[in-house]
């Protein structure tokens, strides 16, 4: 098991609610398609790209001018994936616990009313966030990881450290496709995620 893990959750035939499978799919992807490195070249690439990180500790929607300070090929390579899994987590509930168990880091990616435009998106931790409630500034009810926190809390379960990136979404109604808005929003997401991951492994050495 790796110790870090990248989770995209969400009901992809519920329109938005399924952009954290989406970005997970799409990472998958590109992931797939780089040149390999070891892991001494990762580490040099570090060296030479440095994140910034108060892009990545900013709970304001990001702007995607800001998040294109690194390039993504940069980004690909400075990453350790050895200590990386991405998964698409769909809709777990509870079974979230059971996912991200024995994981040092959990990055989430998933749709939350935040009352924002459609696509523009936040980084938050679970103490940035009220998780229920659909009045909430940040709310993920839909996807069960409300439940799920808070099942934990009440059993005292020892959680790894965990971020969310959510995304707003335009609608959530049935249909198995993203709105324009959120779907542009997907690569603008990753670099984020990318930028998270490296900012962490650099600052680890």
């Amino acid at each position: 098991m790796k110790p870090i893990l990248v989770l995209g959750l969400g009901n992809p035939l519920q329109g938005d609610d399924g952009v954290g499978c989406r970005v997970a799919q799409e990472l998958e992807r590109v992931i797939a398609s780089r040149p390999e490195q070891s892991v001494a070249e990762s580490k040099e690439a570090a060296k030479q790209s440095p994140t910034r990180e108060s892009e990545i500790a900013s709970s304001q929607p990001f702007d995607s001018a800001a998040q294109n300070a690194a390039p993504l090929r940069v980004l690909l390579a400075m990453t350790r994936w050895q200590d990386v899994e991405v998964m698409d987590g769909g809709t777990p509930g509870v079974g979230l616990l059971n996912v991200i168990e024995r994981r040092a880091r959990v990055i989430i990616i998933d749709a939350a009313e935040m009352s924002i435009a459609p696509g523009a998106f936040r980084r938050f931790t679970p103490e940035q966030v009220a998780l229920t409630g659909s009045a909430q500034r940040f709310s993920l009810h839909r996807s069960g990881v409300a439940d799920a926190l808070a099942l934990a809390r009440e059993l005292k379960i020892e959680l790894p450290e965990i971020i969310f990136f959510g995304v707003q979404p335009a609608s959530v109604e049935w249909r198995d496709a993203l709105s324009p808005a959120v779907q542009g929003a997907v690569p603008r997401v990753i670099e984020a995620i990318l930028n998270e991951l490296n900012q962490r492994m650099k600052s680890e050495g």
